[in-house]
């Protein structure tokens, strides 16, 4: 399993989601201690595992696809 950008992306935006969702339902300053940074940072690992097993392939190019010539479309010509 090699880890990629995509990974690191996937991380760092659902630890920033969970920030936000207790920033903005805090009112003041959030409890940040080392427990709530320590789940969200859990969480934020599992999902990332999830999605690149479960979410990612989906939107990979099928090697079928590359092989097919594509096709040409010619523009219709106008006959007098």
């Amino acid at each position: 399993m090699e880890i990629e950008s995509t990974d690191g992306a996937v991380f760092i935006y659902t630890f920033g989601v969970m920030f936000s969702a207790l920033w903005l339902s805090t009112p003041g300053t959030p409890p940040l201690n080392p427990l709530v940074v320590g789940l969200f940072g859990v969480t934020s690992l599992g999902w990332t595992v999830y999605f690149k097993w479960q979410i990612a392939p989906q939107y990979e190019d099928d090697e079928d696809d590359e092989d097919e010539e594509e096709e040409t479309i010619t523009p219709p010509t106008v006959e007098e």
